[in-house]
C-alpha cells in the first residue's frame, strides 16, 4: 500500500480548490467560527503550520471518508500557534479528549514543531489511538516507511484502491499488518494479511 504522497496532496488540493482564492475565502469564513465545547472529533490532525496546503488536502481527503478532523487553525483560529501558553495548551487538552484518534503529520517541517510531541504524548496516553501520516515528496511503498526515532513505534496512515477502484484508508502496524482507518479509530485490532 502506499503512503501518502506531497505529489498526492497537491493533487488533492487542486481537486478540491479550483483556485487559491476560493481556499483563502473559505479559510476566512472558517476563522469567523471557532467549535462548540461539545463537539467530538473522529481526529485531531496533529500539524506542523509550514505544510498547511498538505494539511487541508489531508483533513480534506479524511473528511471525504465520512470522518470528522479538527485542525487548529481551522477549527480554533482564535488560538495563538506560535507561543506555547497555558491557555492554549488547555484548549488543546480539551479538544484531544474529545478526539478519538490523532493522525501525526510527519514532514521536514514536523522536527521544528514545538506542540507536536507534546500533542503525540497527549493523545498517546490518553487513548493509545495514534498513527504517523509521513508526508513525504517521495513515492514509496508502505513496506519502505519504518519512521525515524520514536515515530517508529507508531503505526502508519496509507492510501490506496481496493478492488472496485475506490480510494481507502488504511492503519497500518506493518505491510501486512492493517485495518480500515474508520475500524482503527473504533479501537478493533489489527488482522494479518497474506
Amino acid at each position: 500500500m502506499p503512503l501518502i504522497s506531497k505529489t498526492r496532496l497537491n493533487s488533492l488540493a487542486s481537486v478540491a480548490y479550483k483556485s487559491v482564492h476560493q481556499a483563502t475565502r473559505e479559510l476566512s469564513e472558517a476563522r469567523s467560527r471557532s467549535i462548540k465545547s461539545v463537539e467530538t472529533f473522529n481526529i485531531f490532525l496533529s500539524h506542523r503550520y509550514l505544510d498547511a496546503k498538505e494539511v487541508l488536502a489531508l483533513k480534506t481527503l479524511i473528511e471525504s471518508h465520512g470522518l470528522h478532523v479538527y485542525v487548529d487553525w481551522i477549527d480554533s483560529p482564535q488560538l495563538p500557534r506560535t507561543n506555547v501558553t497555558k491557555e492554549t495548551a488547555a484548549e488543546l487538552r480539551n479538544v484531544m479528549r474529545r478526539s478519538q484518534s490523532l493522525l501525526y503529520a510527519d514532514s521536514e517541517n514536523s522536527a521544528g514543531s514545538k506542540w507536536m510531541p507534546w500533542e503525540l504524548g497527549f493523545s498517546d496516553g490518553l487513548h493509545g489511538r495514534v498513527a504517523i501520516v509521513p508526508v513525504t515528496d517521495q513515492q514509496q511503498s508502505s513496506e519502505s516507511f519504518h519512521g525515524q526515532e520514536y515515530l517508529g513505534i507508531y503505526p502508519y496512515l496509507t492510501l490506496t484502491r481496493d478492488r472496485t477502484g475506490t480510494e481507502r484508508l488504511f492503519v497500518n502496524e506493518s505491510a501486512s499488518k492493517y485495518l480500515s482507518l474508520s475500524d482503527w479509530i473504533k479501537g478493533l485490532a489489527f488482522r494479518s494479511v497474506g
